[in-house]
């Protein structure tokens, strides 16, 4: 076979997998672009001692009264019990998984060093703020995106999974929500140094590369725009690489946030407008803001807002801390702020008559958007 001839040939095989492989990447796009987002979700327990039947009948009761997703927890095995099951009541499996906060992982354990430190200089593997499971590994270290990369591709793998679901993507709290300070007899005015992360050698290393800026030297690292935008990034590029790893598993990701943007950014440094998720679910949770019902709907709106209504929000509702009577209001607010659907925690709490007003609320809204 003369050179010319075979170059030829070779070219046309690259052309040819090429347009194979762009195909297949159309089509696994084409897939997430059509999932339809506008329905009511409930956060399910995973329970592996439950039987076949009890979780037939609950998951009955869910798709009677209108909720056609679940986001569950449990890993693979709860995900190969409960999908069979879901799919023949027609009800929505996303695996609900905590990313950056990683209590009761032993992988993580073996590996002090990846855990995130302290303005304090206290590591997450030592010191847990607020609560003890509290114990967030860092963003910016390889080694944990890679553990939590093999994560979702195991979840990915499971057959008939529709989807990831991220949680506790983020730093810990800086700043907690206002309700929830004198719980733990705080005031928190500022951000404190032991409240405030990450400042682990790769932090501080990786920073001062791009930007030449030493944090060890800032008399105030709280006042270094450019040290929170730092961290806002290493969060958001964990995140866009993790959507790629979905995608190509021809699988949808969102994520459970916080209200909105901004705040979002100033209590955990999470700037989840400018990650590519296919859906967001944020928990608008009114009671730990000491908020009113109308501040679900403001702030589905500045989620909506700073999305530029590009992709669907999932309102999260706190079922436990609406106050009595004022479910309906709740589920209207999440809706006329502009919600594709709603989504309640905790599932132990909700009524029947509870789930049959999400029904009817939710048919009449959706159907009209």
């Amino acid at each position: 076979m003369n050179r010319v001839k075979f170059k030829t040939i070779v070219s046309f095989i690259v052309v040819a997998v090429t347009i194979m492989v762009n195909a297949g990447l159309v089509q696994a796009q084409a897939k997430t672009d059509d999932y339809r987002w506008d329905k009511n979700w409930m956060w399910v327990y995973a329970d592996l001692k439950k039987s076949d039947a009890d979780w037939t009948a609950k998951l009955e009761r869910y798709k009677e009264n209108g909720i056609s997703g679940i986001l569950i927890g449990g890993g693979v095995p709860m995900l190969e019990k409960i999908i069979p099951l879901a799919d023949q009541v027609g009800i929505d499996v996303h695996a609900w998984m905590w990313t950056l906060n990683r209590p009761g992982d032993k992988e993580a354990k073996q590996h002090p060093d990846w855990y995130t430190v302290s303005r304090k200089g206290e590591s997450c593997f030592d010191v847990h703020p607020y609560v003890d499971y509290y114990q967030w590994v860092c963003p910016s270290k390889e080694e944990v995106y890679k553990h939590i990369e093999k994560q979702v591709k195991e979840l990915c793998a499971v057959e008939g999974l529709k989807g990831v679901h991220l949680d506790y993507v983020r730093y810990s709290d800086v700043i907690l929500a206002k309700a929830l300070q004198p719980k733990y007899n705080l005031v928190q005015d500022k951000e404190y140094p032991e409240f405030d992360f990450c400042y682990c050698e790769t932090c501080q290393a990786k920073f001062k590369e791009q930007s030449g800026i030493d944090v060890s030297k800032l008399e105030d690292p709280t006042q270094s725009e450019e040290w929170r935008q730092y961290r806002y990034q290493s969060v958001t590029d964990l995140v866009n690489r993790l959507v790629k790893v979905a995608h190509q598993n021809n699988k949808l990701i969102s994520a459970a946030v916080f209200p909105y943007p901004e705040l979002a950014r100033t209590i955990c440094r999470q700037s989840w407008d400018e990650w590519d998720l296919d859906a967001v679910f944020p928990m608008v949770y009114q009671n730990f803001y000491d908020e009113n019902m109308h501040w679900i709907k403001t702030s589905t709106q500045k989620g909506v807002r700073d999305l530029n209504n590009e992709k669907p929000i999932i309102t999260g509702l706190y079922l436990p801390q609406i106050p009595e009577g004022k479910f309906p209001i709740a589920v209207k607010k999440a809706f006329k702020g502009g919600a594709s659907g709603v989504a309640v925690f905790d599932e132990d709490k909700i009524t029947d008559e509870e789930l049959m007003i999400l029904n009817e609320l939710g048919t009449k809204y959706q159907t009209v958007k």
